[in-house]
């Protein structure tokens, strides 16, 4: 495991890949893009503004998918306010169990604002079925949720023949999350390339029993298919200055948004304000971290330093302390949910710890073996 040398990326992400003298890809984006011609971005930025309003044909100019949260709610009031686009959202809605009452709160938000939103239920066993089978095969319940997530938009924006989705931030730029790249740092063409989604094929799932007509939702549209609905798919943060974690969190409480009480001690998200949709999601970044290395603290740390609001010192001292924390009764009410006992849960964990980066103590409790900031 290698750290950046500017932030505490770690090489151990996957589809990274740091340069020669060890800085990881969104701090050398930082180097190049942050200081790029704003002008010429202004021109480009006008272009795609008049692709949307020439191939506007339902009342709608383009497509925003939105959980509710801090980003989505930017993106959807600053594409509304300042680029003077009328978005369709279109919100994957998460089951009962699952989802948050901030969550539930958030989207009425931007409903109450005036935005018009076209909510999805996938079958909530189909959902439930997936997520299960996700956790024991991968590790990562989520792999079976963000297909869903991710091709419900482009889905929608083929259906309703509106050519042009906004996505917050490139996955690239952001986290170095290098599958995604495309020829230009605003295209969003590659999403579907990110190591969850894995090219957008969701036929992996018919192993775990589910039939193949109730996959639909989860089928991310083919290259093919978006080529003939001439679908484009933008990153914002391209285009504006400003868009970060700490603003983009300031903005949205502003304008209604609820926050989450922040609690590091057992949610290394010490600010309260990113993925407020559901909170089963403690237990897989849990898991990402065990896996990796890395959890939530590195990435809004990450954040900080590159944005001059902390120092890489700083921030290896917020890691050592909060990365890795979890909620043992989310843990708890995420076995519930998908029907397996806690120690089937650790059981299953156990297969995924990366072993050279930690040392098992317990159920639930393993030792970092490795040095935040330098690695081994």
């Amino acid at each position: 495991m290698r750290y950046c040398k500017k932030c505490l990326n770690v090489d151990t992400r996957p589809n990274i890949k740091f340069s020669e003298d060890g800085i990881c890809p969104p701090c050398q984006a930082k180097d190049i893009y942050i200081e790029y011609d704003w002008e010429d971005r202004k021109s480009t930025l006008e272009n795609i503004k008049n692709f949307a309003f020439e191939n506007t044909s339902n009342g709608f100019n383009c497509i925003v998918g939105v959980s509710g949260g801090k980003d989505s709610t930017r993106q959807a009031f600053h594409i509304r306010d300042k680029f003077k686009l009328k978005p369709l959202l279109v919100s994957m809605n998460y089951p009962p169990e699952q989802i948050s009452m901030a969550g539930v709160d958030n989207l009425s938000n931007l409903i109450s604002n005036g935005f018009d939103c076209v909510n999805i239920s996938c079958g909530p066993k189909t959902w439930k079925k997936a997520m299960k089978y996700a956790f024991i095969e991968y590790g990562n319940w989520a792999k079976a949720t963000e297909h869903a997530l991710a091709a419900s938009v482009a889905r929608m924006a083929i259906a309703y023949k509106i050519p042009l989705i906004w996505w917050g931030e490139s996955p690239a730029l952001s986290l170095g999350e290098l599958g995604v790249s495309s020829n230009t740092p605003y295209d969003g063409s590659k999403l579907k390339y990110c190591n969850t989604l894995s090219g957008g094929d969701a036929n992996w799932l018919l192993d775990a029993g589910i039939k193949a007509n109730q996959l639909l939702q989860y089928k991310y549209p083919t290259d093919q298919e978006m080529k003939m609905a001439k679908l484009r798919i933008i990153y914002m943060d391209y285009f504006m200055k400003d868009f970060s974690h700490f603003i983009n969190g300031n903005f949205a409480a502003l304008r209604g948004l609820s926050l989450r009480k922040p609690n590091p001690n057992l949610d290394p998200d010490y600010y309260g304000i990113s993925m407020l949709d559901e909170d089963f999601i403690n237990t897989n970044m849990y898991m990402r971290y065990l896996k990796f290395g890395f959890g939530r603290a590195t990435d809004i740390v990450n954040i900080e330093i590159r944005a001059g609001r902390m120092t890489r010192d700083q921030g290896i001292r917020i890691v050592n302390r909060f990365d890795g924390s979890y909620d043992p009764k989310l843990v708890e009410s995420f076995c519930n949910y998908i029907e397996i006992s806690l120690n089937e849960f650790w059981s299953i964990a156990d297969k995924f710890v990366n072993k050279k980066l930690f040392r098992k103590i317990t159920n639930g409790k393993y030792e970092r073996i490795f040095e935040v900031g330098k690695g081994i």
